[in-house]
């Protein structure tokens, strides 16, 4: 009689077409099953042996004694083995969870750790470029206060010069007016005094004017200069007084001209016709002369 070990191994294998592996009490319990399988097999083979053949029997020890394993097995052995394989794929999900949650923490530390390294470069590289920025502005500023500086100091040395020339100039118009009024007074000192003219109660219109031009000997051109000259100094009114000065008569001379001509300031206007030719004569040549310097500055 052959043991039937088919029937055995099909109650030790797992239901619903799995294959697991079983965990410490599945472990246990396929040695309770062995074991009895094997206590099993042993009482068989003796059974079937012929009586001829028989051998003194021994005392029975099945292998689960011998191991040391009660011989009551579970009262099923596949339940036991789906319960175990389920606690392996609950370990190996809770094991794959385990490990998917560290590569996505490892992921996000990484990505944090990097986020950190970009803000800091650009917080590095903003600050670079404000110093940048206040560098230049800085530069800008210093370029602009040295220019500024430099042409205050070229509008003050053009004033200084200006000035300088004015008072040059001024100097020479007063030394020169001073010589000839020396000599004037030199000329007056050797001719003979002239009889004062008398002046005219009623003169007729245009007297004065006729006296000028006989003056200049008859220059039309000349006159035509001298007449727009006094008619817009004093209209040719020989008590002319400007307000604001000393400037008096036909020829409106300050107290201080009236030295340079030899002729004391009187309110005669063939007198003021005399003192005004000459001060022309001898600073400009000629009524033409005087009357581009009075278009040119006002005054003459």
């Amino acid at each position: 009689m052959k043991p039937r070990a088919t029937s055995i191994a099909r109650a030790l294998r797992p239901t619903g077409g799995r294959s697991r592996i079983p965990g410490p009490a599945g472990r246990a319990g396929l040695l309770l099953a062995v074991a009895a399988a094997g206590g099993l097999v042993a009482t068989v083979v003796v059974a079937d042996e012929p009586a001829a053949h028989a051998k003194p029997q021994l005392a029975s020890v099945s292998v689960a004694a011998q191991l040391g394993i009660t011989t009551e097995a579970p009262a099923d052995v596949a339940e036991v083995a789906d319960t175990a394989a389920d606690s392996l794929e609950q370990l190996a999900a809770s094991r794959s969870e385990r490990a998917a949650e560290q590569t996505a923490a490892a992921e996000a530390r990484a990505a944090a750790e990097q986020a950190e390294l970009d803000r800091r470069a650009a917080e590095e590289a903003a600050r670079i470029a404000a110093e940048e920025a206040a560098r230049q502005a800085a530069e800008e500023a210093a370029r602009q206060e040295a220019a500024r500086q430099a042409a205050e100091e070229a509008a003050r040395q053009e004033t200084a010069r200006q000035a300088e020339a004015a008072r040059q100039a001024e100097a020479a118009r007063q030394a020169e007016a001073a010589r000839q009024a020396e000599a004037a007074a030199a000329r007056a000192s050797r001719a003979p005094a002239a009889p004062a003219a008398p002046a005219p109660q009623a003169a007729p219109s245009g007297s004065y004017q006729n006296y000028a031009m006989q003056k200049l000997g008859g220059s039309g051109s000349e006159f035509g200069c001298l007449e727009r000259l006094w008619g817009k100094e004093s209209g040719w009114n020989p008590n002319a007084q400007n307000p604001r000065s000393t400037a008096y008569g036909i020829a409106q001379f300050l107290d201080s001209t009236w030295a340079g001509t030899g002729i004391a300031k009187t309110s005669d206007g063939y007198r003021q016709i005399d003192a005004g030719l000459i001060y022309i004569q001898n600073r400009y040549g000629s009524p033409c002369g005087a009357w581009a310097a009075f278009q040119s500055k006002g005054w003459y």
